[in-house]
């Protein structure tokens, strides 16, 4: 009777490992929606929870999405044995010597050589006011690492927004710009500046939970540029010194 009952406990165990190493992608889609309250979701999902690829999906409206590059990932079961979870991931045609691993434990959350493709028309969702301009361009956020723990995002973020595009301007790239995020305990802050181009941008922004994401700048085009961006200029802001035009969110 004993021996009998030790067989149906291994049996038991034995099926549950294994509907866990079978366990197939899309049940990290149901995972994220729910944790992202369906803001983040996995498409086109292939492979299991532990070896796999999916599409992430930003839902930005009713009926708006936008789809980010194909993302592979690995989960490595022995790091459970140490009471952490270890995801490495990667791009498709986006090789990396070093893959971008997110680590949790019980405390913290940490992101490791993070790189993160976009389509520019997230800059767009920043603010209902930027969205006739229909921006474009490639855009990525790099950090060496970000750390969440206590309730607190520690790290540095550089933002790349190269061959950056607008449907207001015929200009064709507009100019490469780059964004310094920081992260310190409950706020992020935000530095814009312009690497090269037409259109010269800078300013500055921050968000926290309690205030919401707002930002100050300035717009201003080169000489040669000014008559093909006037349209673009004049909708960013109003002209705040000849030539200069302010940008609020």
């Amino acid at each position: 009777m004993i021996r009998v009952r030790y067989l149906v406990l291994f049996a038991a165990v034995f099926y549950v490992c294994l509907l866990l190493i079978m366990a197939p992608a899309s049940l990290l889609d149901l995972t994220i929606q729910r944790v992202s309250n369906g803001r983040l979701s996995l498409s086109n999902s292939q492979g299991t929870i532990w070896h796999g690829s999916a599409t992430p999906t930003l839902h930005t409206g009713k009926d708006s999405t936008i789809a980010l590059h194909t993302l592979h990932w690995t989960i490595r079961p022995q790091a459970l044995l140490l009471g952490q979870l270890k995801v490495y991931t990667n791009w498709d045609d986006m090789p990396s010597a070093t893959p971008m691993t997110l680590t949790l434990t019980r405390k913290t959350a940490s992101l490791t050589n993070l790189l993160l493709p976009l389509p520019a028309e997230v800059i767009s969702e920043l603010s209902p006011f930027l969205k006739p301009a229909q921006f474009s361009g490639n855009l990525a956020l790099e950090s060496p690492q970000l750390i969440y723990t206590g309730n607190h995002l520690l790290g540095n973020v550089t933002a790349r927004w190269n061959q950056a595009g607008s449907a207001m301007s015929a200009v064709h790239p507009l100019g490469d710009y780059q964004i310094n995020i920081v992260a310190a305990q409950d706020s992020l802050r935000a530095a814009l500046t312009t690497r090269n181009g037409a259109l010269l941008l800078d300013g500055q922004g921050s968000w926290s939970p309690t205030q919401k994401f707002h930002f100050n700048g300035t717009a201003r085009a080169t000489p040669a540029a000014q008559p093909m961006l006037s349209e673009l200029l004049h909708h960013l802001g109003p002209e705040a010194a000849p030539g200069v035009y302010q940008i609020s969110l």
